[in-house]
């Protein structure tokens, strides 16, 4: 065909297409090994318990993912489960109760350490635990640390479970639900213990780091096809989240940032968590160990939220971390 024959506007998709493939040669050239496959979409919550997701994303741009923000666990479990997720940072008991119903997936590292909060109203008299008596308490879900760790309080204190009301509340819910009266405490991750000190309607009762050091509440998971499909895309996607918790202790002040930008909140809010006290969360020690799996597995049992012997071996896969990037 003489170029004369060709039309402008033909001409102009033609440049078009050779810049995009010019663009595309030159970032897989600056940056490695391209996915093998469509980018991972990785499922989070906006809280810190999830921070390694935006910030990953905004230090990695190497690394091709896909961030998919839920506000609600049960939603995101069920992504995952039809495959609309190849990833996800679920709480460790509910990824504990999939494996468990025969749902094929491997729990790779941990999302965070400490990180949780169990909040009073903030006109509540200065007392312990034994006020929450005969009191309406938000809990993430039943299927959640934070659940067990409240039972294990309450029972500490001589409260018998049934003389508490629980109630299972999306995390961004309960600063706005504590302030309006509609529950009288809530046990729940980061920043949202943060975001009732800062509005005045909530105290402190007790944060995990002071109770539980070292409190596991999410967990990154990865469904088995998904790593047996794309093992080597899935490994540095899961390192480069390990690594980013080094960062995250680094740089806290620019991770808080990050994290605002990302979950659309105030930055003062995630300086809060980040900063305040240097153990309110914590991201590193993330390697999951198979005596804390076991250790939440048994209270899960001791709860009525498990059924039988759990294979930790056949759940927790901390190679990919481990192994050499390629």
């Amino acid at each position: 065909m003489n170029m004369k024959d060709v039309s402008a506007g033909q001409r102009i998709v033609l440049a078009v297409l050779v810049w995009v493939i010019f663009i595309s040669g030159l970032h897989i050239w600056r940056n490695g090994k391209p996915f093998a496959g469509h980018v991972l979409r990785v499922g989070f919550l906006p809280i810190t318990c999830h921070l390694l997701c935006p910030v990953t994303y905004e230090l990695n741009k190497d690394i091709p993912f896909k961030p998919v923000r839920f506000t609600a666990w049960p939603e995101m479990c069920e992504a995952l489960k039809s495959g609309e997720l190849d990833m996800a940072f679920i709480l460790a008991p509910l990824a504990i109760t999939l494996y468990q119903q025969g749902f094929p997936i491997k729990l790779v590292m941990l999302g965070h350490r400490n990180g949780t909060g169990l909040m009073v109203r903030g006109n509540a008299p200065n007392a312990g635990i034994d006020w929450l008596e005969h009191k309406t308490i938000a809990i993430p879900i039943r299927f959640s640390n934070q659940y067990l760790t409240l039972l294990d309080l309450l029972e500490q204190a001589g409260i018998p479970a049934d003389n508490v009301n629980l109630v299972e509340m999306p995390p961004p819910d309960m600063p706005s639900s504590l302030a309006m009266g509609a529950v009288d405490a809530y046990i729940v991750g980061e920043p949202y213990a943060a975001a009732g000190e800062l509005n005045g309607s909530g105290r402190i009762l007790y944060l995990m780091k002071d109770v539980r050091p070292g409190f596991i509440s999410s967990v990154l998971v990865v469904r088995d096809d998904v790593l047996q499909r794309r093992k080597d895309d899935v490994g540095r996607l899961v390192r480069a989240f390990y690594a980013n918790g080094a960062w995250i202790e680094a740089h806290r002040m620019n991770a808080a940032a990050i994290g605002a930008r990302f979950y659309g909140l105030p930055v003062s809010l995630l300086e809060r968590v980040l900063l305040s006290q240097p153990d309110r969360v914590l991201y590193n020690d993330l390697m999951p160990k198979r005596q804390e799996i076991d250790a939440m597995a048994a209270a899960m049992i001791k709860r009525g939220l498990l059924k039988g012997v759990l294979n930790v071996n056949g759940l927790l896969d901390t190679s990919l971390i481990t192994e050499k990037k390629q």
